[in-house]
């Protein structure tokens, strides 16, 4: 319990971070609707956040190193939180893509001060179960935001408010803990050809996970306006009950996969979980004009194949990696995962407005995990798998910073 105790400020902060996230999550895409702005452009502002969060996390290191984590933390939330009453003042798509690549820097800088404070703080015997605890209260924090704007209108002042009080919140427990910060990180690479001849089949994955999730993720909001048009809560009530049917379902399965996982090659567990994805996305993306309860069903099944396989995909990475590269391994897949998530929304929005099907979003998701499905089982038919006595065990990891590598329970 002491390492509990040790870090609990740092959960504190991150549940707060996601709670703005998840309300920003909903409202930007439907807010920049209601501005008019095509399916198409929306993608392409989505994509300009995972630029902001790649750069961000990119120089992340060096600015905890400068300045240290609560600094960093302090100045990051500060910049984001002022960033959303931005977006009050200029209701406009070109003020809220500048406005959005700023926050993805920002959210990059707070989770890297968090996670790299994390794991220099909570001890190795410790790690597994603290990672585990932080994973889920930040990925719950994540679901429940949305409902504290449902039902108002997309570009009403309120949702932006409730997202500045929840990043101002994280201010208080990093700022008044007593704890010491940690000593700077290192700040060594691990080159992408390099990880790529070491684990083909995680980096594809990995990469997919970004374009689909990502992609998918970003255009749901509008979708559900659409596809839910009874549930309660208007558009805003909507987004956040088909968002929170996807996630749920992917934190459902995320354990179980996991496990599975360490008992086969985990390369057909994710093929298995893209085929799930995929006949879920067929359904979604075909019949359009299904009742709300059954697209809800048929979003949480998508989630539970599409939103839990980036771990797998990590943990295969690992099993082929050497001990003391495991967390620049992590750290390189972060950026493969990021690079997928700026192509995805594009490549949504623009699906998303294909005339001649109304469900262009899902049938796009349910191409790409096909696609996932067949390039693991050509990956396997191509490299025998680790033996299973070589084999890391599984743990959550889900892409978050590349400081996230260092509370993972398999780093040295």
């Amino acid at each position: 319990m002491a390492d509990y105790r040790n870090v609990w400020a740092l959960i504190a902060a991150a549940a707060f971070l996601q709670l703005g996230g998840g309300i920003l999550g909903v409202v930007t895409p439907l807010g920049l609707e209601t501005l008019g702005v095509s399916p198409g452009l929306i993608g392409a502002i989505a994509a300009g956040h995972a630029v902001g969060f790649m750069v961000g996390a990119w120089y992340s290191s060096t600015a905890i190193i400068l300045f240290g984590n609560i600094r960093v933390f302090s100045a990051a939330a500060a910049v984001c939180g002022a960033s959303v009453l931005a977006m009050q003042l200029a209701l406009d798509p070109i003020g809220w893509t500048i406005v959005r690549i700023i926050q993805g820097a920002a959210f990059a800088w707070m989770f890297s001060s968090i996670e790299s404070w994390l794991g220099a703080t909570v001890s190795a015997k410790s790690r597994g179960s603290v990672s585990g605890f932080y994973h889920l209260i930040a990925k719950v924090s994540l679901v429940l935001g949305p409902f504290f704007v449902a039902g108002l209108a997309p570009i009403d002042f309120r949702p932006y408010l409730w997202c500045a009080i929840f990043l101002v919140l994280s201010l208080l427990p990093v700022c008044l803990t007593r704890r010491g910060e940690p000593p700077p990180p290192g700040t060594e690479a691990f080159r992408l050809t390099r990880l790529f001849k070491l684990a083909p089949a995680a980096v594809i994955s990995v990469f997919l996970a970004g374009v689909i999730n990502s992609g998918t993720m970003a255009l749901l909001p509008i979708y559900a306006g659409v596809a839910l048009p009874d549930v309660a809560g208007g558009a805003t009530g909507a987004a956040a009950l088909a968002a929170a049917a996807a996630w749920i379902g992917g934190l459902i399965s995320q354990w179980p996969a996991g496990r599975i996982s360490d008992h086969f090659d985990r390369r057909v567990v994710i093929a298995a979980m893209g085929a799930i994805a995929s006949l879920a996305a067929l359904v979604l993306g075909l019949m359009p004009g299904l009742p709300s309860n059954i697209i809800l069903v048929a979003l949480a099944v998508w989630g539970a194949g599409s939103l839990s396989f980036y771990g797998i995909g990590v943990a295969h990475a690992i099993d082929r990696a050497e001990a003391p590269q495991i967390a620049r391994v992590m750290a390189g897949l972060l950026f493969v995962w990021a690079f997928g998530s700026v192509i995805g929304p594009p490549l949504s929005g623009f699906a998303f407005n294909l005339p001649f099907t109304q469900g262009g979003l899902f049938l796009l998701a349910a191409i790409l995990s096909a696609l996932l499905s067949f390039s693991m089982l050509w990956r396997r038919a191509s490299r025998k798998d680790v033996p299973q006595e070589d084999q890391e065990p599984w743990n959550i990891a889900l892409p978050s910073t590349a400081e996230v590598a260092e509370i993972d329970p398999r780093t040295e």
